[in-house]
């Protein structure tokens, strides 16, 4: 039995070893081991940030962490920017609130290989949303990954639920 226990101690050990060695070049044909993760990061402040934007519904502030041409992907539709402030001014409009209750994990991977001008800076994050409207709160969670590129957010991809959100515009 020690002999079993101390060979399984022994794969796990070189399993363990392998799993962990990164090429410091980077494989530019998949992609691999091409960049490195940021738990912080100034990006990762800039996220926060237009979050905090959204929650109070302040859209000059909010409009001032995108580019004026930024892309947004919200669950595979694509808006711009003036689509995406119009749906924080009908929230608003409508009497509903918007707490982010955390945003949490977020960490920013930076994305570069070989055959690369510059990084790709992407800030990941899961947030916590809770929309209320006349005692009715629905909670929601978005997935997200923003694309930064010369201190401003070019690319936004957003996955969540929809349904609860439309729910308190009725």
């Amino acid at each position: 039995m020690k002999k079993l226990v101390l060979a399984f101690l022994t794969i796990s050990a070189f399993a363990s070893a392998q799993s962990t060695q990164i090429s410091k070049e980077g494989n530019a044909d998949t992609g691999f081991n091409s960049g490195y993760s940021l738990e912080q990061s100034p990006n990762t402040k800039w996220v926060l940030n237009s979050i905090k934007a959204l929650e109070f519904m302040d859209t000059v502030s909010y409009k001032s962490f995108y580019s004026a041409d930024v892309k947004f992907h919200d669950n595979l539709e694509e808006k711009n920017l003036n689509q995406n402030v119009a749906f924080i001014k009908a929230l608003k409009a409508n009497g509903i609130s918007v707490k982010f209750e955390k945003v949490a994990p977020i960490w920013e991977y930076v994305h570069k290989n070989k055959n690369m001008k510059e990084a790709n800076n992407y800030v990941i994050s899961y947030q916590y949303a809770a929309l209320s409207k006349a005692g009715k709160t629905i909670k929601v969670v978005i997935s997200a990954v923003d694309l930064i590129k010369d201190g401003k957010i070019v690319q936004e991809w957003l996955a969540y639920d929809t349904a609860g959100i439309m729910s308190l515009f009725k």
